[in-house]
Formats: C-alpha cells, structure tokens, sequence
C-alpha cells in the first residue's frame, strides 16, 4: 500500500528545510577589530602589500592546474622581476621558463602547441605556458615572494572599509588602466595581505572586465616573514574559470645565487630543470598522475625529456643581459634550448 502525501504540506517542509539550510551555510557576519573611525591607513596596508622576500629558493611545491592537471615544481624567484621554474612529473621535466627584465625563454614538452625551445622579450603569455593563468612576470614573482601584484602609480584610493562577510579589511585603488580590490587580515598587531582581486577599468572609472583573483591561505611566520603555505589564483577561461594552485612544501629564504654568487645554484634550485623532486603521497595525488600532454604518457609520442647541463650555458640566443648600471642576472636565470627545436618568440 502506498502512502498518500500531502503535496502542499510537503512543499512547504522542503522550502523550510532548504531555507534553513541556507541561513545555516551563510557566513555569520565579523566585527570589525577596532573601533569607529580607528581602523588602519590605506597607505600603510598598500605599503604592506608588497613581497615578504626579494629571493627565494623553492625546492620542492606541488602544482595543481584547472583541477586536473597536476605536477611537481620548482623554482628560483628574485625581486622585482626573476623567475625561473620547472614542472615536472615522476622526474620528467614537461616546461621550463626562465624570464629576466631582459626576456624570457621557454622549455616545452606538452601538447598545447608544438614541442620545442621558445624565446622573447617579456610577456604574460610565457607565464601562462608554465602555470596556466596569464600573468606578467613582476607579478608572478611578487606573488611567490609572498605579496602582492599591486597596479602601476600612480594610482587613486577609491574605498576602504571592513568587510564583515570575509573578515578583512579591504582598499579598492584605481589607475588608467585597472581596477584593484587588496584585502588584509588582522594577524595579532598586524596587518597581512591576504588576497586580491584585479578588473579593467571602464571609460567611467567603474570596474570592468575581470582579470584574475587571488589568495595566500594558511599564513604562517617563516624566519620572520609570513608566508603561505598554499596560494591560489583563479581566471577567466573559455568554457569554466581557470584555477592555478601552489602548494609549499619548503623554502630556501636565503638562496646562494641572490648573495651574487652561482655557487650552489643548483641545489638552491632542488633539481628544477629536471622536473624537481617526487614529493610524499598526499591529498596531491600521489604521484600526481599525469598532465595532459605528458611525454611519454598515453597517447602522446613526443620527444624524450632533455636533462640540461648541471652548470646552465647561456646559448647564443638566450636572453641578453641587461645593460646599463644595474646587475646582470645571475646565470642561473639563463636556460637553453639543449634537444628542443627552436621555435622563436611564442607570444609573437
């Protein structure tokens, strides 16, 4: 025997029930942690935003792409504007970037465009061919320095103001060009940049297009400065949003190729070049399963990993070194092309 149900009552328990269950998912709303009129000043939180290191040496960080596309990194970072990384998995190295405020040159191994050595003067879309989000180079390194890729000056202070729903204190700024929202948590005394949010600027002044988001998470003092144990960054995409994540599994805060020597280099770098080491089986995946496009994988004949030479020879076709006062960059920001076809300028 089937029951009879009351079709209005039971609509009427399930909207309750859903309506519950919104309320009791809704964050509850943070007081602001001062009193009216006494919050910080917008310039000292701008100031604040700026990166923790002006080098550092990550070994060993796990590298997760649009959810699926998973790897082992390392990299070299120094401020305003060095960077040279490697994804790699189970010891094979997909792409390497290594950029300079001279250039950029690109080892690559995927199937997102033809296999080969890429080279050219600065661009966001050398970074994307590394990590999927297309990010100017001083930005990423501001980024892994542990702070913040803040817009060009001169730039105006638009807002400021407590965000009881997030729990920060966010500054809205604005120059020609963009749009950008910096949030900051209150951390015992201090104020610490937390995340980010950057947009086009329209004709009017308003926010226009979005541009990317990010995130530090699980902040945590390292030999003085607060760093995050995960950083995330989320994008447009064609069809869903693009997601970048970074996780830290150690850290050199005081590398040997930023004292002005390339003694060392490579075990600052941890073996970057040749994809770093296999981290621990984690909630990382394990052994990280398989990028789409991996050599060697199922599907893709490719070409066979080219592990560099232990000491980077800067090749005819490298970035030239910066000219003028200013330091050339350490060689270990150079790499080359060594088994790759060269490809020239990918961002042309």
């Amino acid at each position: 025997m089937v029951a009879r149900v009351n079709c209005p009552r039971a609509l009427v328990v399930v909207s309750l029930l859903g309506i519950l269950g919104l309320v009791a998912c809704k964050p509850k709303p943070t007081s602001a942690p001062y009193a009216p009129g006494q919050g910080p000043q917008a310039a000292a939180l701008i100031a604040g935003a700026k990166p923790q290191l002006d080098a550092v040496a990550v070994p060993d960080a796990k590298v997760v792409a649009n959810r699926v596309l998973r790897g082992n990194l390392a990299f070299l970072a120094q401020a305003p504007g060095r960077f040279r990384g490697s994804v790699g998995v189970s010891g094979n190295e997909l792409v390497t970037l290594a950029f300079t405020e001279a250039g950029y040159a690109l080892r690559y191994k995927l199937d997102a465009f033809p296999t080969g050595f890429y080279h050219g003067p600065p661009s966001a879309c050398a970074v994307e061919a590394l990590l999927g989000v297309a990010l100017d180079a001083e930005d990423l390194v501001a980024l892994v320095l542990g702070g913040a890729p803040v817009i060009a000056e001169p730039f105006d202070i638009v807002e400021q103001g407590w965000d009881s729903a997030a729990g920060h204190e966010a500054v809205t700024i604005r120059n020609p060009r963009f749009v950008q929202r910096l949030e900051f948590a209150k951390l015992g005394e201090h104020w610490q940049f937390v995340g980010s949010k950057l947009w086009r600027r329209d004709a009017d002044g308003s926010r226009g297009d979005w541009i990317w988001s990010l995130s530090h998470e699980d902040l945590a003092m390292h030999d003085g400065a607060m760093l995050p144990a995960r950083t995330r960054v989320v994008a447009p995409g064609k069809r869903k949003d693009n997601l970048l994540v970074i996780q830290y599994k150690s850290r050199d805060l005081d590398p040997a190729f930023a004292k002005g020597s390339d003694d060392g280099a490579r075990a600052d770098e941890g073996g970057a070049d040749d994809g770093a080491a296999e981290g621990s089986a984690d909630d990382w995946g394990g052994d990280d399963g398989a990028w789409e496009g991996e050599p060697g994988g199922e599907g893709e004949a490719g070409e066979s990993p080219a592990t560099p030479a232990a000491t980077p020879k800067p090749p005819v076709d490298a970035p030239a070194k910066p000219v003028g006062t200013k330091a050339a960059a350490p060689v270990v920001f150079t790499i080359d092309g060594t088994g790759l076809s060269d490809r020239g300028d990918l961002c042309r």
